[in-house]
């Protein structure tokens, strides 16, 4: 019966391949644009501030409130709230822009005495860039939600071509300066999320004055979009730890040039990574939450555990032949996406991947805990893998060289990964024994 589902979704899974796809090639293609006209340091620095894009986007507020969003959505529909959904959703949006933007203040005013003006001024651009591609995530949480999937893949490509194209505009048109590339990204975000609010409102249909005497039914889709997306907000920062702290470490200890080398390998490994992982999830997670439900079905949730299983077999096989690849083939690849200046670090190819694919495998198997609305069984792994990768990459890197970020991110992924599986495991026994015997 799965496999009959799963034939009939070809379309469907095509619009995942297309999106998913486009946007690793759209990364790949930042790479080779922006190598060609910043240089290693440059680079460096514009590296480093993709981290407070991240952090803000991804980790801090908007990223914990997609899957809120994402987890509920189905779930509102279920029960003919939507329209109540959307008021709240745009609430809670709003408000994590209001925080985000005190935060970025408060930080700028602490960097400023401490580093000058101009990482000052990187520094609030990158969060402005992170503030905009948060609302955007928000809206593209939505329609992965609703399986809007022709519009997530415009979207998502649409970006990551968009960015590197205005960014090395502005750079080959005023000086070249990562500052002008962040200032790129953050008009070509800008763009998309003016064309995103288009396709929000076109599938939205709702009044909030006409929705006034529901008041009690948007307070409880709040506390249980906000009760779900907590968790993430607490272990997003451990995240964010975890995927940042090799380019820091490299920096404190060895510059903004290495860094630069260093992560064009790095992106390299995370692609693909992040492209089979991405299309897994995309494709077939709002498929297991829309079978599972409110979870009360022993049954459905029994099916939809076994829809997430085989996301994790299907990722698990492609990072093995990922790895193999790349063994083989480090140095012509880098090359491909950059140039010699950023080569000398291409042997780490191989070794990277492995790293990143146990982080991966972690986050994949993470979503089983998702389904079963258990996300705060995460905090303690998230928060035991980032300590290991901050001290393993800091104390490694200082001792043997920048090799030693690998070692401390192995290390982290492989705890990070048999952990989220334990997890998993433990959930898929428990919903097995509460199954009626046959």
């Amino acid at each position: 019966m799965f496999w009959k589902k799963l034939w009939s979704l070809n379309q469907e899974a095509l619009w995942v391949v297309v999106g998913q796809a486009g946007t690793a090639i759209g990364g790949l293609f930042c790479i080779k644009i922006l190598t060609n006209v910043l240089g290693p340091g440059e680079f460096g620095r514009l590296v480093l501030a993709n981290t407070v894009v991240a952090f803000i986007s991804t980790n801090f507020l908007f990223g914990p409130l997609g899957q809120g969003l994402m987890r509920f959505w189905s779930i509102s529909r279920e029960r003919g709230e939507l329209g109540a959904f959307y008021v709240i959703s745009n609430r809670l949006g709003r408000n994590a822009i209001g925080l985000s933007i005190v935060v970025a203040i408060m930080v700028i005013a602490v960097v400023i005495p401490i580093e000058g003006y101009d990482w000052a001024i990187l520094l609030a651009i990158s969060m402005a860039t992170g503030i905009t591609a948060g609302w955007l995530w928000l809206r593209t949480s939505i329609f992965t939600a609703a399986r809007q999937r022709q519009r997530v893949a415009f979207l998502d490509i649409g970006n990551a071509f968009l960015k590197p194209i205005v960014a090395t505009s502005l750079v080959l048109l005023i000086t070249i300066n990562s500052f002008w590339a962040m200032f790129g990204y953050l008009i070509a975000t800008f763009v998309m999320v003016v064309l995103g609010e288009r396709f929000y409102r076109s599938i939205v249909s709702y009044s909030e004055s006409s929705l006034s005497k529901s008041e009690n039914t948007m307070m409880g889709i709040r506390e249980n979009i906000l009760s779900f997306s907590w968790p993430f907000a607490a272990w997003g920062i451990f995240s964010w730890a975890h995927m940042s702290c090799d380019r820091w470490s490299l920096q404190t200890f060895y510059g903004v040039e290495v860094v630069g080398a260093y992560a064009v390998v790095s992106q390299l490994s995370t692609f693909p990574l992040a492209f089979g992982s991405g299309f897994l999830s995309t494709l077939f997670t709002p498929i297991a939450f829309q079978k599972a439900g409110d979870i009360t079905n022993r049954q459905n949730l029994v099916s939809a555990n076994k829809i997430l299983g085989t996301i994790t077999g299907f990722y698990i096989l492609g990072a093995v032949i990922l790895v193999s690849l790349f063994s083989v083939f480090h140095y012509p690849l880098v090359l491909l996406i950059s140039n010699i200046k950023f080569a000398k670090f291409s042997f780490f190819l191989p070794w990277l991947t492995i790293a990143w694919g146990l982080f991966y495998l972690g986050q994949t198997l993470s979503i089983f805990g998702l389904l079963a609305k258990r996300p705060h069984s995460y905090i303690m792994p998230k928060l035991a893998s980032a300590i290991l990768a901050v001290v393993g990459s800091f104390y490694l890197s200082s001792e043997i060289g920048p090799s030693g970020v690998v070692w401390g991110l192995a290390g982290a992924g492989f705890v990070y990964a048999l952990w989220c599986g334990i997890i998993a495991r433990r959930l898929l026994f428990a919903t097995r024994s509460e199954m009626p015997a046959a």
